[in-house]
């Protein structure tokens, strides 16, 4: 590059061609250029080039005309002209800045330009860190070393240990060994400004001393702290083979087979006359099996709906389970089945001894049946794997102390949709038998035909066939027969109901005549006419009969809030006791039975006379009834209100962080001079609160107005008793053990989110972090202060880099207001699993140094005195397509649009990604609550149009600084769009573009019926028809090969935390922190359903449309993946079966959004009271693939007061990853796959492992490897302390 630059001084003829050489050779240069932030003062001399830092921020390039235009989204857009890009490729702006602040965007050009002019010499810029030593770089663990570090220290030290077996030493050598480290000054001591404390910063990865409050936790003005070496050798990082299960059945291909708009629709019907002919010729076959008909009246009551639970309970619920206990003792051969625990435990708690003993009588004698042991019917599609196992566990934990009873058989017919996580969790808590309904009517159609509503659902992953279960009992199964471990038999209600209507094909014939509560219609039987009722009855018997080979048929009698009366149970029992006792009477003529009984005499009935049953893989998500003659798609509450899914999201994460801290307490004998049992009331309000809020209706957003207004100030309730449980636990784990007072608040800002009461922090507070993972993470934390002049210094005693961002608002004014009395300071956590670090918030005399640059296109500052300084430089922003850039990605910005439309990774070459907005309008029929419809005539409406029309009409924000960079679009206040990435190394956010969307439907009138989307359209080839991984309920992914034929609505399935696109080369994952739809309409596109406004009413239950909507922020995590391509066959039979999986990355991510970092705050008054800066709750790390769900103290209302808990049920998953995945990152993580609790864990008497909701005994264990702890299961153990 200096010889085009001597050749172009020799002589001015050769300037343009000289220029133009130069220009094309600095362009391929800085392609090359990775841009880190550095830790240094802006005031270092940039005249050596080993000081010189490039600093990220973004390019500025003047648009020119290009004749390539940028794809379409989608083949259905041709309604609408969503191309608005203008721009594929540009032209560097040649204009040049004299005067740059450090921070200061740039000419990428001139970025390096710069550098070269002044080092004087040639650079390599393949190196990065010859051109920046001091990029912003996150170090290896500091707590637990990296799985490299740990095998060369592990080894190192065993050759340290054999060299060194003859040595004997006098005295310890305290600095020289490597074994004890220098703990941090006191966090109450003033550091001055400008000065470091010098720390010893080499800890060792250890196996802390087993007495709580010693070992590795940093006691404020200690000396030293020794530690105890962890001399175990770590295995690398290894990946389990996926092996996918062969089942008779694949749901989602055989689902892409059906017509999903048959001729009979119109009907409504699509029982026919086939049908009936086989009906008729069964009934002449003499081998046809005896009809058995089993009778099981039963009754359900949602936990929130229409009413708040209080009132359910009261009107409804409690008079149906008291009259129960009556009637079962009068009627000595009545039978029932009840679902709800939360109505059962409420009921409960008022009953008296009588009743309750008349209940756990019924239940010994097998006439009551308590189906599922969920706390609610939860909604299994936008459900959440964390929520369905803390009610599960609370259910079946709740019967097991209060009735001593677990459930055999699972009821799951108010859900819509159905997930294979919900089989699982059954299967692992000991149920193998379920009930199901609700399927799409192309499935009922399918499965009546073949006879297949009896069928084995398996784990699409399950393979292990070696498990002694009760189900390869029941059938015979040995050796390879065996079905895999965690199959569950499944019966599907053959017509899409549980009530009345499910006898048969023309279920209206029960519904009215056979309903006998209702005496205006129905006659009561009698001798006259018990002949004719009982044969027109057992036709629909008979009929249903018919649809599985076994002839066994089950009749729910009850629908919603049935039995309120006594008299309902009398009238429905005598009348139908007459038929069965008719029928019975002449079996030998009608061949036929009728008898009460519960589901389980079901199962027991088919599986003595078949042990054969196909097979089954898959879900059955997508749920469409018939509505006037054409479908109507449940797809449409996926995405309905998703502030209030995101919300309740939030709640599940403060939950389960107050488990985790309340269970570590009790174990590390925190309480010992503390009233715990103050506690237990709040802990067990919530946990019931939070499994409540599980139901259905809730967690699928389709509560009407009014209880949606109560579950919100549950939620709020709930929070707050979480947060007084954090509070106390970590105010007594980290003070002295003399001290029982609470001295620090939970502190949470975040706009459309919780709200603590301490919204901003000044000079001399502290805030102390925990991390609630079981693995190492890393984060940016945002704190708001008033105090700009500040700096943080970390439990070392080392001043953390931060970065001051403005706070700012768009109002009515139509511009952007920057405050000059806010502040937001962000500084990179990188906490270890479990554990606490604790961050002091220091004065100094100025911090323009850490503040973000600021350009804008329309911003004023909001200024109260005009003479104060102004702490950021605001620039306005020149024409042109933006880059943001970082060490791993440059990011394209349209400058039409203000949207991502490419992304160039520094490894590979530029990538197409384009980031649009646009909607689906809907119908004025079949859309509301529950259904998505789209218009026919005009389906997609181009939101953005009238902005782009006038550019001067979005708002552009940039705010560029040494942590992040980040680039804000607005479009009025309808849409507000953020894009930013992380000037971070050795982190997963290194690899992340962070996109965050602030839908508000209520800022313009004119935004209505309609459901906002968000597109991401790449040219990465996956398959025609499209297929995309979306995640179920955050436990497993699913391929789903998206048919685009077929209508839109049918394509919508829900996310709830991970889904991807990919090809043999590139995958695209996209991580959410709430429920949602996703859909895709052509090849390399993903489309997320952002919110709805919907004003009519879909006539599902609801009786209103969605009348509000509250402005919403969606965060979206997105990463671009280059996939390892396999060298030989063997690796390509890896590849194909591991392809499948999420990446590790994914997964982190997924666990950080889904369970946030927990901040507490501590005034500076109360700072003295905190006794550990470094508070580590575990020994070490645990596996890569091992994931902590929750780990919850084993408590139950009614406990003695004086009583405390010594035992805990911890939850872990172990998830399996994809390992083709390019990653510079490694997992501060143990690689090795076995975890030795007693290696880990402190105090711990005995361990068990047990079912999943720990009502078994278990057995004793101490290393959980792949034998007792597979891929891809859950596992509880029992800790005794």
């Amino acid at each position: 590059m200096h010889s085009a630059l001597n050749q172009c001084t020799k002589t001015s003829m050769l300037h343009t061609r000289c220029k133009a050489s130069l220009r094309k050779i600095v362009r391929n240069q800085s392609k090359m250029v990775q841009r880190p932030f550095s830790e240094s003062n802006t005031g270092q001399d940039l005249k050596n080039l080993k000081h010189v830092v490039v600093y990220p921020g973004y390019a500025q390039i003047k648009s020119i005309v290009h004749k390539m235009q940028r794809p379409k989204m989608s083949t259905i857009f041709a309604s609408a002209d969503m191309g608005r890009s203008k721009t594929m490729f540009s032209r560097t702006n040649i204009a040049r800045n004299e005067i740059l602040h450090p921070y200061d965007i740039r000419p990428a050009r001139y970025a390096i330009t710069d550098a070269l002019e002044r080092s004087g010499h040639d650079v390599n810029t393949n190196n990065l860190e010859e051109i920046a030593p001091n990029s912003h770089k996150i170090p290896s663990s500091n707590f637990f070393p990296t799985i490299e570090e740990k095998i060369s220290h592990s080894m190192e030290q065993e050759l340290m240990i054999k060299d060194s077996s003859d040595v004997i030493f006098d005295k310890p050598v305290i600095n020289e060994s490597s074994l004890l480290v220098q703990s941090i000054v006191s966090s109450t001591e003033n550091i001055h400004s400008g000065e470091e404390t010098s720390v010893n910063e080499n800890l060792t990865s250890s196996l802390y001393d087993t007495d709580f409050k010693t070992g590795l936790f940093y006691e404020k003005g200690s000396t030293k702290v020794s530690s105890n070496n962890n001399q175990s050798l770590i295995k690398p990082l290894a990946c389990a083979e996926f092996n996918e299960a062969k089942a008779d059945i694949d749901a989602q291909e055989k689902f892409t087979e059906f017509d999903i708009e048959p001729p009979w629709i119109a009907n409504k019907r699509f029982w026919n006359y086939v049908y009936d002919n086989r009906y008729e010729t069964l009934m002449r076959n003499a081998k046809w099996p005896p009809l058995k008909v089993i009778l099981i009246p039963r009754s359900h009551v949602n936990s929130i709906w229409k009413q708040s639970f209080e009132n359910l309970h009261k009107n409804s619920a409690r008079k149906i389970i008291s009259n129960m206990v009556k009637k079962l003792q009068f009627y000595t051969n009545l039978t029932f089945s009840w679902n709800e625990v939360s109505h059962l435990s409420q009921w409960w708690q008022r009953a008296s001894q009588k009743s309750r003993t008349a209940l756990r009588k019924l239940l010994e004698e097998g006439r009551l049946e308590i189906t599922t042991g969920l706390w609610v019917e939860t909604d299994e599609a936008t459900s959440h794997l964390f929520g369905i196992v803390h009610q599960l566990i609370e259910g079946h934990q709740w019967l097991l102390y209060n009735l001593n009873y677990s459930p055999e058989v699972a009821w799951l017919t108010n859900s819509v949709a159905h997930s294979p996580t919900l089989p699982y969790l059954l299967s692992a808590s000991g149920i193998s038998n379920l009930v199901v309904t609700n399927l799409h009517f192309s499935w009922q159609q399918y499965l009546t035909e073949y006879q297949y509503t009896d069928f084995i659902w398996i784990q699409s992953w399950d393979t292990d066939k070696t498990a002694h279960t009760n189900l390869n009992g029941f059938l015979n199964r040995i050796g390879n027969d065996r079905l895999p471990k965690h199959s569950v038999i499944t019966h599907f209600l053959p017509f899409n109901s549980d009530d009345y209507s499910a006898c048969g094909p023309q279920g209206e014939t029960c519904e009215t005549d056979f309903n006998f509560v209702d005496h205006t219609n129905n006659q009561d039987i009698n001798t006259f006419n018990v002949k004719e009722k009982s044969e027109r009855l057992l036709e629909q018997y008979s009929k249903t009969g018919t649809t599985s080979p076994q002839n066994v048929v089950i009749s729910p009698m009850g629908r919603e809030c049935s039995y309120e009366s006594q008299t309902e149970f009398d009238f429905q029992y005598n009348n139908y006791q007459k038929i069965a006792d008719y029928v019975n009477i002449n079996h030998e003529i009608y061949k036929a039975t009728i008898e009460f009984g519960t589901s389980k005499d079901y199962f027991e009935s088919i599986l003595s006379k078949q042990n054969s049953f196909p097979t089954l893989k898959g879900d059955f998500l997508n749920f469409a009834d018939i509505s006037d003659g054409s479908p109507a798609y449940w797809t449409g509450y996926f995405t309905t209100r998703p502030q209030f899914k995101t919300v309740l999201r939030r709640l599940h994460s403060t939950l389960r962080s107050a488990e985790i801290l309340f269970a570590f307490a009790l174990n590390l004998n925190a309480f010992q001079s503390y009233r715990v049992s103050t506690l237990y009331e709040p802990l067990l309000n919530a946990r019931e609160a939070v499994a409540r809020l599980q139901d259905r209706n809730v967690v699928g957003g389709t509560l009407t107005a009014k209880a949606l207004s109560y579950a919100q100030q549950q939620i709020i309730n709930t929070a707050r008793d979480c947060w007084y449980i954090q509070e106390t636990a970590v105010s007594l784990l980290s003070s002295h053990p003399t001290q029982n007072e609470t001295y620090l608040e939970k502190y949470i800002y975040k706009e459309g989110e919780f709200i603590t009461s301490y919204k901003s922090v000044t000079p001399g507070d502290q805030v102390y972090v925990f991390n609630s993972l079981n693995h190492e993470r890393v984060e940016v934390v945002e704190l708001v202060t008033r105090h700009p002049n500040v700096r943080i210094v970390d439990h070392k005693g080392k001043v953390v880099q931060i970065q001051i961002n403005p706070v700012w608002k768009f109002g009515f004014e139509k511009v952007i207001r920057i405050s000059s009395q806010f502040f937001k300071v962000s500084f990179v956590a990188s906490v270890p699993p479990l554990a606490f670090l604790l961050f002091k918030i220091e004065g100094i005399r100025h911090a323009m140094d850490n503040a973000a640059t600021i350009y804008c296109t329309s911003c004023i500052i909001d200024k109260v005195d005009d003479d104060s300084d102004f702490l950021f430089n605001v620039r306005s922003l020149e024409t042109g397509d933006i880059q943001l850039e970082n060490y791993k990605h440059r990011l394209t910005i349209d400058e039409y649009t203000g949207l991502l439309k490419s992304v160039t990774q520094k490894s590979t070459l530029e990538k197409l990604i384009v980031i649009d907005f646009g909607a689906f309008k809907s119908a004025n029929d079949h859309s509301g609550m529950f259904l998505f419809n789209t218009n026919i005539s005009q389906p997609i409406e181009d939101i953005l149009s009238p902005f782009l029309q006038n550019s001067k009409s979005k708002i552009i924000i940039i705010v560029s600084g040494q942590i992040t960079t980040e680039l804000t679009v607005l479009y009025g206040s309808f849409l507000h769009h953020t894009i930013k990435i992380f000037n971070l190394r050795n982190s997963p956010l290194s690899d992340v573009i962070a996109l965050s969307t602030r839908v508000d439907f209520n800022a313009e009138a004119k935004h209505r019926e309609m459901d906002v989307f968000m597109s991401i359209q790449t040219d990465i080839s996956n398959g025609q028809p499209p297929e995309i991984y979306i995640d179920n309920n955050g436990f497993q992914q699913t391929a789903r090969a998206i048919n685009v034929s077929r209508r839109v609505e049918s394509n919508v399935y829900p996310f709830t935390s991970i889904a991807y696109i990919q090809d043999h080369k590139t995958r695209l994952t996209l991580v959410t922190d709430h429920a949602q739809g996703v859909t895709v309409l052509q090849e390399g596109q993903i489309v997320l359903m952002l919110d709805r406004s919907v004003h009519s009413d879909d006539n599902r239950g609801s009786n209103e449309a969605i009348a509000e909507n509250s402005a919403t922020i969606h965060t979206h995590y997105l990463l671009l993946d280059n996939l390892i391509e396999p060298i030989n066959n063997y690796d390509e039979s890896i590849f194909r079966s591991n392809f499948k999986l999420p990446s590790h990355t994914a997964l982190y991510l997924a666990n950080t959004v889904n369970y946030n970092l927990d901040i507490y705050f501590i005034d500076a008054n109360r700072t003295h009271l905190c006794h550990y800066a470094f508070m580590p709750l575990i020994k070490t790390s645990f596996p890569c693939d091992v994931t902590l769900i929750n780990y919850r103290a084993v408590l139950n209302r009614g406990i003695p007061e004086r009583y405390i808990p010594n035992s805990a049920l911890m939850t872990l998953h172990r998830q399996m990853f994809c390992c083709l995945v390019e990653s510079e990152n490694k997992p501060q993580c143990s690689g090795d796959s076995s975890l030795k609790l007693d290696n880990i864990f402190r105090k711990v008497r005995a361990v068990y492992q047990t079912n999943l909701v720990g009502t078994t005994e278990g057995v004793s264990v101490n290393v959980l490897n792949k034998n007792n702890f597979p891929p891809m299961e859950l596992t509880t153990l029992r800790f005794y302390f």
